[in-house]
């Protein structure tokens, strides 16, 4: 069920039918190399989260597409919002869906960028009490062991960002949208290694510096094949997911355990 299809007064029913659980596919609006366009973490993660939703009922929120993506802020068409104001809104989106009535919220992240916004946000649902349970996972990072063997034996490059496995998933899903023929440098997506002298210590650069023109790996051999295969296997997954979280009793009894303490401690 997609949230902005359901009427309003069918919206309790809606929530019944889904168990209380709310999909959030959260991606980005970046530059994905040459070749792909710049909604392709969105593309992906709303076809699987909505295709899960088809097997496993659940109320999937419209396309959530505010990530943290400043390290491609120089590129057209990248949008990047200040970092505290993704979390402010995200927050205040959660708590819309929670205000609604669902009682758990299943972030299903499509974009590696967010991993570190999202791991905090997480953390500061510990700060206050709220009417809703999170759970986070990222499907693409994920995949049942079965699955990734499966994709390690049909792919022929290693992982990449706008690289063979994206590509393909793009080839499979909307696949008028690819542009192979824009790859005029075939070993555009090597990495740079700029900052080796570090000797791994982080950075702000991190990513630019290996990956400045944010291509990675070799989208050349990509198929439609193995983006079907790709959508699959992150749908099969979080299934899974969604499964977990309605039968979950453990982490409700933890959040009301936890409040309670929080509560004598004088804490809000």
């Amino acid at each position: 069920m997609l949230w902005w299809e359901v009427t309003s007064e069918r919206m309790p029913e809606a929530i019944k039918q889904a168990d209380g659980v709310c999909l959030l596919p959260i991606g980005c609006i970046e530059r994905h190399g040459p070749h792909l366009p710049l909604g392709t973490d969105q593309i992906v993660v709303d076809a699987v989260a909505r295709r899960a939703a088809e097997q496993e009922p659940a109320v999937v929120f419209p396309s959530y597409y505010f990530g943290q993506i400043a390290e491609a802020r120089h590129y057209p068409g990248t949008v990047s919002l200040p970092h505290d104001l993704l979390l402010r809104l995200l927050r205040a989106v959660m708590d819309e869906i929670g205000r609604n009535g669902f009682s758990k919220i299943l972030i299903v992240n499509g974009h590696g960028g967010n991993n570190g916004l999202l791991g905090y946000l997480l953390a500061s649902l510990l700060q206050e009490p709220q009417n809703y349970l999170t759970y986070l996972i990222m499907p693409w990072s994920q995949l049942d062991e079965e699955d990734r063997n499966k994709l390690a034996a049909m792919s022929k490059t290693q992982g990449g960002h706008a690289g063979e496995a994206e590509t393909s998933c793009i080839l499979y899903l909307r696949p008028e949208l690819v542009h192979l023929e824009d790859i005029k440098d075939p070993d555009a997506g090597r990495r740079l290694g700029r900052q080796e002298g570090l000797g791994g210590l982080g950075n702000p650069f991190g990513w630019y510096a290996n990956y400045p023109t944010h291509y990675s790996g070799d989208a050349r051999p990509a198929c439609a094949e193995l983006g079907e295969f790709m959508i699959g296997a992150q749908v099969r997954r979080l299934v899974k997911a969604i499964r977990a979280v309605k039968a979950d009793t453990a982490t409700p009894e933890m959040q009301r355990e936890f409040n309670e303490r929080a509560a004598r401690a004088g804490l809000p």
